[in-house]
């Protein structure tokens, strides 16, 4: 009858005839001090045996559980890509993700519509003793509110797409990426814009900063004007907002959206209205989700980089980790830039566009 008992770590020592220490070393990757043969056999040995680290314990020596908690949602494009880039660096470091979020896919809230079921997933994180987390806007804002004690202890934390003076982030560069907006909307010889924000709640600071940086950009030609609008804190009244600000006094010419989201509330009523994109409409989003490309026309947008975005949060936890951050008692801000993708959805508006020449 074969041997149920589980192989322990002293019995693939014993197997390789090296220390236990050694075969211990070995199995955790430290093999620089041992010679190849001694990696070999240990190696061999844990094979032939069936040996698997046992983690719990592990854990209990180290004090690390060698896991992540990710509270991302899998919400658009843009959160996949960036989740890709988590779980792909955390397993090139032997970290396991565990990532939760709230509400379902089909109707996904927002947290401040179901806050206690938020804080309830934190707090199975933190019970499970994660060391670290990674957290998209809403839940870091809870993180702080709710869990001093936690924040105060240095649990490492790394937020995405919100601007923390407490906890590490990875970024949009804003500035960089609005200013080639402008740059670009304004080249086409457009001088009235208008900007479709998004909700700006307190975790929106990303759709703040974008909104204020683009108005920053525009202003700078002295002959343009720039005006915003936003949705209300629900995100519910995106058609509304978007009609409003196509038949308001300022007349567009062009209309730079926060997200992709907003611009396709933008198309979607300029179509109604009878307005052609581009000729009487440009349009401009921002992340290229999925989408973008098929929209008719295609739309112009900033193609944000989700997967850098979530590698660089997922190596700012591992280096908190690991000791390796210059100045442990300073968050550190990584920003990152997007690029302009012209597609059709802008072009120069109808009074700036040479006249062509008759014979």
């Amino acid at each position: 009858m074969a041997n149920s008992q589980v192989p322990r770590l002293k019995d693939v020592a014993k197997a390789a005839n090296v220390s236990l220490a050694a075969a211990s070393r070995i199995l955790r990757g430290d093999r620089e001090r041992f010679g190849e043969e001694t990696c070999r056999r240990v190696l061999e040995a844990s094979r032939q045996l069936g040996w698997r680290r046992n983690l719990l314990v592990n854990g209990m020596q180290t004090g690390r559980t060698q896991t992540i908690g990710v509270m991302i949602p899998p919400y658009d494009s843009f959160w996949v890509s960036v989740l890709s880039g988590i779980h792909d660096t955390l397993g090139a470091s032997d970290y396991l993700p565990i990532t939760v979020w709230i509400g379902s896919l089909e109707d996904m809230p927002h947290f401040e519509k179901d806050e206690a079921e938020g804080l309830r997933q934190i707090n199975r994180l933190l019970d499970r003793r994660v060391d670290g987390l990674i957290l998209w806007p809403p839940f870091s804002v809870a993180y702080y509110h709710h869990f001093p004690e936690f924040v105060e202890r240095r649990v490492p934390v790394a937020v995405i797409d919100h601007y923390s003076t407490v906890a590490d982030s990875v970024e949009t560069d804003e500035e960089q990426a609005t200013a080639v907006v402008a740059d670009h909307l304004l080249g086409l010889g457009h001088r009235r814009i208008a900007c479709l924000s998004s909700r700006e709640t307190p975790s929106q600071t990303w759709a703040v900063k974008r909104r204020g940086s683009f108005e920053d950009a525009v202003r700078r030609c002295a002959d343009a004007k720039v005006q915003s609008w936003r949705l209300n804190p629900q995100g519910t009244n995106g058609p509304q907002v978007a009609r409003e600000l196509l038949t308001s006094d300022l007349q567009p010419t062009a209309v730079f959206a926060a997200s992709d989201h907003e611009a396709a509330f933008v198309h979607d009523v300029a179509i109604e209205l009878g307005m052609k994109i581009p000729q009487d409409l440009s349009i401009v989003g921002f992340a290229d989700l999925d989408f973008a490309a098929t929209m008719s026309p295609p739309l112009t947008t900033m193609r944000q980089k989700p997967h850098e975005i979530g590698r660089l949060a997922a190596k700012l936890i591992i280096d908190r980790i690991d000791g390796v951050m210059p100045d442990s008692d300073s968050p550190t801000t990584i920003k990152v830039a997007a690029d302009l993708i012209i597609r059709k959805s802008t072009a120069a508006p109808r009074q700036a566009r040479t006249p062509v020449a008759t014979g």
